[in-house]
């Protein structure tokens, strides 16, 4: 009986285990995920502002970000930082005068070739 019960408790710990590693993966899949659909959803408003033309902007709302999540512009790529994993996408031009726009609403306006991002 013991040996029966002693083999039946390591299973489910095998078993535990396992399923507990599945979902530490799953959640950072979906950070992955979460990220690169951020950095897409900016690159777009940014690259659409930039060939609009001068005088161009966008009201943009950032709508899935969490509260650790930081985005950085550099270069010519738009940076997303959540969790454990970082995604960037490209954006056509990088005159761009944030670094890091934050979260929430934001105005991007082209201004004589330069991207503006205000509140």
């Amino acid at each position: 009986m013991m040996v029966v019960l002693s083999a039946l408790l390591m299973i489910a710990l095998v078993v535990f285990t396992i399923a507990a590693g599945s979902n530490t993966n799953l959640v950072n899949v979906q950070d992955s995920i979460s990220a690169k659909s951020d950095a897409y959803a900016l690159s777009a408003v940014l690259n659409y502002v930039y060939l609009a033309g001068d005088g161009a902007s966008y009201s943009f709302t950032t709508r899935n970000m969490q509260e650790g999540e930081n985005i950085t512009i550099s270069g010519f790529s738009v940076s997303v930082d959540r969790g454990r994993t970082s995604q960037s996408a490209p954006i056509l031009d990088g005159k761009v005068n944030a670094s890091s726009p934050g979260m929430g609403h934001m105005l991007v306006t082209n201004n004589r070739g330069e991207i503006d991002i205000g509140k």
